[in-house]
C-alpha cells in the first residue's frame, strides 16, 4: 500500500486510499464491527466560533484572527466541505486502521459499498447523509439550502456555556410577498442592510428538543451548538445581507447570495430567480414552527436498566425517511447492547467515558487540531445487519455516558415516530 503525499491538517498520520475495500473491512473486524473515526473540524470565513467544540481557544482560529474560523465538526461524512479553505480532506471522515494509518471514508464507501452502505448504495450513490455540529457565536444569518434538508438536536451536553435564552428564526411573517422579498434581494446586491431576519418567525430554543428544516426554507439558527443530521451535500445560500460580529454588523458579501446560480443570469432576471428559489408558500405558513418542532420521544422498549434512549430527530417529509437521530444516556457503571436497524450508523459521544466493543470511549476538552480522539465511531451496514449489536459500558463511577446515534435514508421504516408535519390537520 502507498500512502498519499498529503496529510490531514496538523496530523502526522498517513492516509491510504489504495485497497480501501479490504482495509476498511480489516479495521472493522479488528474493532468488533465498529470503525473508529479521526475528528474532522471545519472552518468558515463568515463565521465566529461559539467555542462549544472543546478545542483549545487558539485552535478555533488556526490561521490567526483574520483567517477562517472553526465552528463545525463533521461526523461520519463521506463528502468534503465546500469552504474554499484549501485544506486537504476538510469535512471528510477518516477511519483508523490497526496498522496506524487512516482510511478516507469516501474511498471506503465507494470501494466497498455493500459492506459500508448496503443495497441503498445503488440508489444513493453514497451514504445519503452525515451528522455535524454547528456552533456559531452569534445567530446565523437567514439562509436556505436549495437541495439539502437538515435537522437539529439541541443537546445540553454540548452547550455547557448556554446561559441566555436564544431564538432561532425560521420562515417569513405573513405580510411578506414576492415583491418585498425581491426588495430584500435588491438591497443585498446593493450592499444595503436588508434586515430580513426581523421579518421572520422565531422560536425559543429548548434544550432536549429537535427541529426539522426542509429545503428552500429560510432559517437562521440561534447562537447555540446544534447537532445536525442532514443529506450529504454542502449547499447553502444567504438572503440576509448583514450579520453580527464583535465590532457590530458586517456585510456578508454578494458571493454568498449568488451561490448555486446558473451562469449568465444578471439584473432583474437574477433577482427573479433568487426569489423563485425560495418556497414562499411554505415560508409563509403561520404554523411553520409548530409543524417542525420535534419534542423528544422516549423509546420505552430500549430504555431499560440504566439506559435511557430517546428520539430527537424523526419524521418523513413528503413520505421519505431522510435521516434520524436518537440521544442516549447510560448510567454510571452500567452497560447495554446497542442495537438498531440494518443501516450505517454514526455514533458521537458528548459526555463521559467507557468502552464501545473493544474501543475506548472518552470525551475530552482542550482538544488540539490534528489530535486523534475516542468519541466518534461508525457502524457499517455489514455489522449492523447481523443484529448482534455492540456492547457499550460506562466505566465511570459517577458520570453518565452520553451520545447520539444517527442513521440515514430508509433505516427505520414504520418504527420511526411521526413528526408534527406528518400529522398536522389543515
Amino acid at each position: 500500500m502507498t500512502a498519499l503525499n498529503v496529510k490531514l491538517y496538523r496530523s502526522n498520520l498517513s492516509i491510504v486510499e489504495e485497497g480501501a475495500a479490504g482495509s476498511v473491512q480489516a479495521a472493522a473486524e479488528a474493532g468488533g464491527g465498529v470503525l473508529r473515526c479521526f475528528p474532522s473540524f471545519v472552518g468558515r470565513k463568515f463565521c465566529l466560533p461559539g467555542k462549544n467544540l472543546e478545542l483549545v481557544d487558539a485552535d478555533y482560529f488556526p490561521e490567526g484572527p483574520s483567517g477562517w474560523a472553526i465552528d463545525e465538526r463533521w461526523n461520519g461524512s463521506a463528502i468534503l466541505a465546500d469552504t474554499g479553505n484549501g485544506i486537504h480532506g476538510e469535512g471528510l471522515c477518516h477511519f483508523h486502521h490497526p496498522d496506524g494509518y487512516l482510511i478516507p471514508m469516501d474511498a471506503a464507501v465507494h470501494g466497498a459499498p455493500e459492506f459500508m452502505v448496503g443495497p441503498l448504495y445503488r440508489t444513493l450513490g453514497g451514504t445519503g447523509f452525515y451528522n455535524k455540529e454547528f456552533d456559531n457565536l452569534y445567530p446565523l444569518g437567514h439562509h436556505m439550502h436549495p437541495w439539502k434538508p437538515e435537522a437539529y438536536n439541541f443537546n445540553p451536553w454540548r452547550n455547557k456555556r448556554y446561559n441566555n435564552d436564544c431564538h432561532t428564526s425560521v420562515g417569513l411573517l405573513d405580510y411578506v410577498d414576492e415583491e418585498m422579498m425581491a426588495d430584500f434581494v435588491r438591497d443585498f446586491i446593493a450592499g444595503k442592510d436588508n434586515h430580513i431576519r426581523s421579518h421572520a418567525r422565531n422560536f425559543l430554543v429548548r434544550m432536549g428538543t429537535g427541529f426539522f428544516t426542509p429545503t428552500r426554507i429560510l432559517h437562521g439558527p440561534a447562537a447555540v451548538n446544534t447537532e445536525e443530521p442532514q443529506r450529504d451535500r454542502d449547499d447553502f445560500r444567504f438572503y440576509q445581507s448583514h450579520v453580527l460580529c464583535p465590532d457590530g454588523e458586517v456585510f456578508l458579501g454578494q458571493e454568498l447570495l449568488f451561490r448555486h446560480l446558473p451562469e449568465g443570469i444578471e439584473g432583474e432576471d437574477r433577482v427573479e430567480r433568487l426569489v423563485s428559489d425560495i418556497d414562499m408558500a411554505r415560508n409563509l405558513d403561520p404554523y411553520i414552527v409548530e409543524k417542525h418542532l420535534l419534542m423528544p420521544e422516549v423509546d420505552e422498549e430500549a430504555s431499560q436498566g440504566g439506559f435511557h434512549d430517546e428520539w430527537r430527530v424523526y419524521g418523513k417529509p413528503n413520505g421519505d425517511e431522510l435521516f434520524s437521530l436518537k440521544q442516549f444516556e447510560l448510567a454510571p457503571k452500567s452497560e447495554v447492547v446497542l442495537t438498531g436497524p440494518a443501516a450505517l450508523c454514526i455514533i458521537h459521544f458528548s459526555h463521559g467515558q467507557g468502552m464501545l466493543g473493544p474501543h475506548k470511549v472518552e470525551v475530552k476538552s482542550g482538544i488540539r487540531l490534528g489530535e486523534p480522539l475516542d468519541d466518534e465511531f461508525v457502524i457499517p451496514y455489514a455489522s449492523a445487519k447481523t443484529g448482534q449489536g455492540v456492547r457499550l459500558v460506562n466505566t465511570s463511577e459517577t458520570e453518565p455516558l452520553v451520545g447520539t446515534r444517527c442513521w440515514g435514508p430508509e433505516a427505520w421504516g414504520h418504527k420511526l415516530p411521526k413528526a408534527p408535519f406528518e400529522t398536522w390537520l389543515g
